[in-house]
Order: structure tokens, then sequence, then C-alpha cells
């Protein structure tokens, strides 16, 4: 008797298992089709410009679009950890997650639509030669907002010299 019990007991925790990892891979499922959805809605703004597939990255999904006519600089776009979206240029590097919350994407859209229309601007502050912040600005008025910050790891010391590099798309 004791033995039926116990084997009930497992049996009832592995179909359990089975049900939170099936939960699981359809919030997964459901995650990549958001970040599928979000790029080819990108595609679609930006019709004019290359977007590849970057199938070599260790990551879920993730497409470059090269510097060519109407980007001065080249864009990461890429999915991973199986619910973030992540955006990057030049020094900066921005994600959003959970990126099944609808609002964390029309962010990431508008982030990203900003900077390849030219609207949104990267502030790169630097100490001698290493970048040790950037900043994501969107218009104000007449002024800039800083609207994230980035801050790429790099030693650097006080008595460098520091210079700010603007990246933008126009």
């Amino acid at each position: 008797m004791f033995s039926s019990v116990r084997q009930n007991k497992i049996k009832r925790a592995y179909e359990q298992t089975i049900v939170e990892k099936q939960c699981m891979t359809d919030k997964e499922d459901k995650a990549l089709e958001i970040a599928i959805q979000t790029f080819a809605e990108i595609k679609t703004r930006f019709p004019h410009l290359q977007i590849i597939d970057n199938r070599d990255a260790p990551v879920e999904l993730s497409v470059i679009i090269p510097v060519q006519q109407g980007l001065k600089h080249e864009v990461n776009l890429n999915f991973q950890n199986r619910d973030e979206l992540h955006f990057s240029v030049s020094h900066l590097w921005l994600r959003w997650f959970p990126c099944t919350n609808p609002t964390y994407v029309n962010e990431y859209l508008d982030a990203v639509s900003g900077f390849l229309s030219g609207k949104y601007q990267i502030i790169e502050h630097y100490r001698g030669s290493k970048c040790f912040k950037a900043e994501f600005q969107s218009p104000c008025g007449k002024d800039w907002k800083t609207i994230a910050t980035s801050n790429p790891f790099q030693l650097t010391f006080p008595w460098e010299k520091r210079r700010l590099e603007k990246v933008s798309n126009t």
C-alpha cells in the first residue's frame, strides 16, 4: 500500500512537471512570435533599409541593419533569454523585458524607429579613448531628454581627457 501511494505522488509530480514545461514552452513560443512580429513591423516601417538575419548570433533571433544609404551606424536588434528584446548601436545596448508586455514592445518599437528615422540620438561619454556611458535621447522642445542610459564597463582614469560624441542617423 505504501508503495502505491508513493507511486501515485511521484506520478502526480511528474504530470505536474510536464504541464509546467508545456506552459513554459507556450510562453516561450508566444514571446518568440512577438519578437518576429516586432522585427517584421520594423521592416515594414523602414522598407528602404536592408535588414539581414544574423543566424550565427548566439541568441534566439538576431538581425543586423548594416551601414547603408539612409543609415550611418550599424544597428543590431535581437531577441534573447526567451523574453528580451535588445537594441544596440555603437556603445549603446538597451533591452526591454518581458516582451510579452505590450507596453515594452511599443517602447522598443519607438526607440528603434526613433533612431532609424533620425529623431533620436545617442550621446557617448568618453575618457581618453574609452566610452564609459551612452545616453539615448529624444527631443524635448529645443533640448534633448535622456530616456535610457547604457554603461559599458570600462576602467577609466579621472585625469584622462573627457569628451562627448554624438551618434545619430541625421
